[in-house]
């Protein structure tokens, strides 16, 4: 049985790795991660049956990462531990079905106790899946899922003579697995499948091709495709650009991506896995297009992004507001991301939140204000994380460099006292008792000069300034369901609750409450 640890604290993963036998708990191998991005990242190769992690943890929390784990794997069992006696986070754990809630500091023998019951419970899920396995008949979907996993050695054979349709159960049948990620459906209906496999199936019909087909979290549909021979990659390249036709005026976000052929259905699962593998990649493939597998020797070894040099060739053109440079830079950066085989998506993020971070620090030492751009470094991540192309990351990248450029000539253009005035009111805001009359003083003029001035020059007065500000930050933290409405009204300058929120209700025509459903939801 396998475990993975998952914490952002290293003292606490080398604790568990070395204070407990795990083998006397029956746990053969053990795996650890610094975070829940990297935790469920790890999980997808290590395959864990059971995950012990921390709660709070930077760019995934446990209780993400579990959330994704158990879409993937149901019947994973998950073990939290932490620091923080929050009701809410004990809410998302039962919800879960977590077997247990650990706090810390570590209780050893608590921990064993809780690895035991783990155990218990993945060895009577498995015993029920077998018993489920054994059935006489098993529905195509089912079938198609199964042949995606590789074979367990314990797992019952399948009885192919007994099922309910034909399928071809010889070594010598050739097949491929293809593929369709579809991303941001928003309002898409539930059942896509529904709406989707009669597209698909008037292709493979025209093509003399069977198949049988599953679904994955609603999204990701995997045909397993055979035929009296084995499909070239012309045939494939000709099927893709079949699949897109019919799926184009359906007007959705999708990726194509094709398997290895193979031979016999107990390979369906390495062609599954091969397209898998491409699907990575078709990160860096624009929107509604196809992929076919593509063996490379040197998919293991990964490039250093570092040796592009963008964070510090992207400081200097912002830093010498050098807006042709930079776009020229911007493009560059993208066509050599595309060019190497051999970096991952999650790479690719982690510079572009790089590169994020490079723009808002020149925001800060040009002193220019970021306006309503302004975000948590949680929301900006998750921004990012929701990207499903290079594409995507790259436009939003080339938007706040837009934007920069936009308020560096705002910024050269303005009164110096206005931007004084707007410079003051960003670092004090926070302050509920920031009045005019500081505002004059820090300026140093006198206080009905300073209201005609600006009045004169934004037509706003001061307090309305002020008040839209506030309103904006208040906004943006909204956005962040980590932090609770009352604690947001503090942090904008507003003791007073229910003051905060009729000030938001007039300002946006709704309470802070309905504006935060509406955000997230």
């Amino acid at each position: 049985m396998k475990l993975l640890i998952v914490d952002d604290e290293k003292l606490t993963r080398d604790g568990l790795m070395n204070s407990i036998d795990w083998e006397r708990l029956g746990i053969d191998a053990v795996a650890q991660a610094d975070d829940g991005l990297h935790g469920y990242e790890l999980a997808g190769s290590f395959h864990p049956d059971i995950v012990l992690s921390d709660v709070r943890m930077p760019r995934m929390s446990g209780i993400e990462m579990a959330e994704k784990l158990q879409a993937d794997c149901p019947d994973i069992s998950i073990i939290f531990m932490s620091g923080y006696s929050d009701k809410e986070y004990l809410k998302a754990a039962i919800k879960l079905k977590a077997v247990s809630y650990v706090e810390k500091p570590i209780d050893l023998e608590e921990i064993k106790g809780a690895v035991r019951q783990a155990c218990r419970d993945v060895e009577e899920a498995r015993k029920a899946a077998g018993i489920k396995a054994l059935s006489i008949s098993m529905s195509r979907s089912a079938l198609a899922s199964r042949l995606a996993m590789a074979p367990r050695p314990d797992a019952p054979p399948v009885k192919w003579k007994e099922m309910e349709f034909q399928f071809p159960a010889d070594n010598r049948t050739a097949f491929f697995t293809f593929l369709i990620q579809f991303y941001h459906l928003g309002d898409m209906p539930n059942s896509l499948e529904n709406l989707i496999t009669p597209y698909i199936a008037q292709v493979l019909d025209a093509s003399g091709l069977k198949e049988i087909h599953g679904v994955r979290q609603g999204s990701l549909f995997f045909y397993h495709i055979w035929g009296f021979r084995k499909y070239s990659d012309k045939e494939k390249d000709r099927l893709g650009c079949r699949l897109e036709e019919v799926l184009k005026p359906l007007v959705m976000h999708y990726h194509i991506v094709f398997g290895k052929n193979v031979e016999g259905a107990g390979e369906i699962h390495n062609s599954y896995n091969s397209a898998v593998i491409e699907l990575q990649n078709s990160f860096f493939s624009p929107e509604n297009t196809h992929r076919i597998y593509e063996h490379r020797d040197n998919y293991d070894s990964f490039y250093d992004l570092g040796r592009l040099d963008m964070e510090n060739r992207l400081g200097e053109c912002l830093l010498h507001k050098s807006e042709e440079e930079t776009s020229v830079l911007l493009e560059e950066m993208l066509n050599r991301l595309i060019e190497i085989k051999s970096i991952l998506p999650n790479q690719a993020k982690d510079l572009y939140y790089k590169l994020f971070a490079v723009v808002r620090n020149t925001y800060r030492v040009m002193q220019i204000q970021t306006g309503s751009i302004e975000e948590t470094d949680m929301g900006l991540w998750g921004s990012l994380s929701s990207c499903e192309s290079i594409y995507e990351l790259h436009k939003l990248l080339k938007e706040r460099v837009a934007s920069f450029f936009t308020e560096a000539r705002g910024r050269e253009e303005e009164n110096s006292t206005i931007y004084l005035i707007k410079q003051f009111i960003a670092d004090r805001y926070q302050d509920e008792t920031l009045s005019v009359k500081d505002i004059s003083e820090h300026v140093m003029l006198s206080s009905s000069y300073v209201c005609t001035l600006f009045k004169n020059d934004t037509g706003m007065t001061l307090n309305q300034y002020l008040t839209e500000y506030r309103i904006e930050r208040a906004k943006k933290l909204l956005e962040d369901p980590r932090y609770k409405i009352i604690d947001i009204s503090a942090k904008v300058g507003y003791s007073d609750g229910n003051y905060f929120g009729k000030i938001f209700k007039r300002v946006c025509g709704m309470s802070p409450s309905e504006y935060r459903e509406k955000t997230i939801h």
